[in-house]
């Protein structure tokens, strides 16, 4: 693929592709894990504990692999990983035989954010890195609106079997796509020290010294991590404080998830239309603010319609910060250290996952699951405040 743009656009494509094969995969694995455990809802609670678990084991050591190696032959050997997987889950016999894919195909998928944001680094040109997350949310919002769809449809009209089959065929397409995609060309840091623990304490050194000497950039990335993290927990409650606190039925939090889906898609559309207008840092910190008055609306609502104001809005605001957030990555951490980067810093958002997720569980149990979505929104809206007075004296591109 010598042609600039249609490499682009096959990096987008192969990023619906995931996408949509993601929210298949939640779906159906969620079925068949209900399924197997005789309807037990503790069995599918511990999916939701495997995640942040293999991401804690995988990404405190992957960055120092991810920055030696060829950033797409290793997102193939992932891609592989995961097909592998999937392909296991469905002749599996046994709960814990699904349970040990799982990991492994979270392992997976641990590894493979950091280890493609340094390739697409270096396959986009710079001067189009925020056109391209602007596109990119898109392919994900595509995800999030397709995907559950699809797996309705295929888990009605066959089993979940046949969903998690076309989740295969999706990775496949996307593979595919990552084998006729040129390699990229980063100075790859030699390995000096014998042994791997050695190798793995001078990257933790390096992070943090560079985090050291880049405190405003360190405090933003944290910041966004520590945002991300009280979304995760508070969307961990989101069925119940629906059913409870809302009094919604199935069918109308059905409805709320598309609704969800259609303002980030809509958000993704108007971020394309805008994002040239826009610093990095500045998609990052106003996506943040809407993300959270977003939270807010939704955890005080009362009724269908401010809650699905709320998502509709939460949902737009979070396509522009996550892709300020990717530009601002791109823009101020070397190539050759984003791996490490991207991994440390995420095996810390892990851990906040597991500990803010099991606060507001306690907080539920304490009080009621309302108080604990309110609580951890407003933490969410702090972080916030705290995240766009720092932006004000955040560095501009190429500082750090």
């Amino acid at each position: 693929m010598k042609n600039y743009r249609l490499r682009a656009i096959a990096m987008l494509t192969a990023i619906t592709c995931a996408s949509c094969g993601d929210w298949l995969y939640l779906i159906a694995l969620n079925l068949m894990v209900y399924e197997q455990a005789d309807q037990a809802a503790a069995a599918v609670a511990i999916l939701y504990m495997i995640k942040p678990a293999a991401g804690l084991l995988m990404n405190s050591w992957a960055g120092s692999i991810i920055d030696r190696l060829d950033n797409r032959k290793l997102m193939i050997l992932l891609y592989a990983i995961r097909i592998f997987g999937i392909a296991g889950m469905i002749i599996a016999t046994s709960l814990w035989q699904i349970y040990v894919l799982v990991f492994f195909v979270a392992a997976a998928g641990a590894i493979f954010e950091p280890a493609s944001l340094p390739y697409i680094t270096g396959l986009i040109h710079k001067r189009h890195w925020q056109k391209f997350n602007s596109y990119r949310a898109i392919a994900d919002g595509s995800g999030f609106v397709l995907g559950p769809a699809a797996a309705g449809i295929l888990v009605g009209a066959g089993s979940v079997e046949v969903a998690l089959g076309a989740n295969i065929l999706l990775l496949l397409a996307a593979v595919s796509i990552c084998i006729a995609l040129p390699s990229v060309k980063v100075s790859l840091e030699e390995r000096t020290e014998k042994g791997w623990l050695k190798v793995w304490r001078k990257d933790w050194r390096l992070v943090t010294a560079f985090s050291k000497k880049f405190v405003m950039l360190t405090l933003l990335l944290l910041l966004f991590s520590c945002i991300t993290v009280m979304t995760a927990a508070v969307d961990s409650m989101e069925v119940a404080f629906t059913a409870e606190a809302i009094g919604l039925s199935e069918s109308a939090y059905g409805l709320l998830v598309s609704i969800a889906g259609i303002g980030f898609i809509s958000g993704s559309v108007l971020l394309t239309i805008i994002s040239r207008h826009f610093r990095s840092i500045q998609l990052l910190s106003y996506g943040g603010a809407g993300g959270a008055l977003g939270y807010i609306l939704f955890a005080y609502s009362q009724s269908f319609l401010p809650a699905s104001v709320g998502v509709f809005l939460l949902s737009g605001a979070l396509a522009f910060a996550n892709a300020g957030y990717m530009t601002y990555m791109q823009e101020h951490i070397p190539i050759e250290k984003m791996g490490r980067m991207m991994s440390m810093y995420q095996s810390i958002e892990s851990i906040l996952i597991i500990v803010m997720t099991a606060v507001l569980a306690v907080i539920n149990q304490l009080t009621d699951v309302a108080a604990a979505v309110q609580i951890g929104c407003l933490i969410m809206l702090s972080l916030t405040v705290v995240l766009i007075l720092i932006s004000k004296n955040a560095p501009v591109r190429g500082e750090a």
